[in-house]
């Protein structure tokens, strides 16, 4: 599960958060790919899958390049490309901790 420090991998599952075995890592990267469009935030950047909620189609993607950089993404599902840079929609982007504070402050839970 990437680099989601232990302390902090079963608050999330608590939260809606599940992490996926490989097949389900391979298959959500799998559709990001299919969905961006050229001008997107990830198009052309090396992601990895981290965890996603079931609940509301959003991924948890870390960047390859810049380990400390997170990405939340709601896939639309479409099995294609978009047609506009705004899609997937990104809901989050930044570091693990800024990610992890969000959330937190979503749940009103204080670890």
């Amino acid at each position: 599960m990437a680099s989601i420090p232990p302390d902090r991998a079963a608050t999330l599952q608590g939260w809606g958060w599940h992490y996926p075995d490989a097949a389900s890592a391979q298959g959500l990267h799998a559709e990001l790919q299919r969905e961006l469009p050229p001008g997107h935030l990830l198009y052309g950047r090396p992601v990895e899958t981290v965890a996603y909620r079931e609940d509301q189609d959003d991924v948890l993607f870390q960047h390859k390049n810049e380990p400390d950089r997170f990405t939340v993404v709601h896939l639309t599902w479409t099995r294609k490309r978009e047609i506009n840079a705004e899609h997937p929609s990104v809901c989050f982007d930044g570091t693990f901790v800024d990610f992890f504070a969000g959330e937190e402050k979503f749940y009103g839970v204080k670890n």
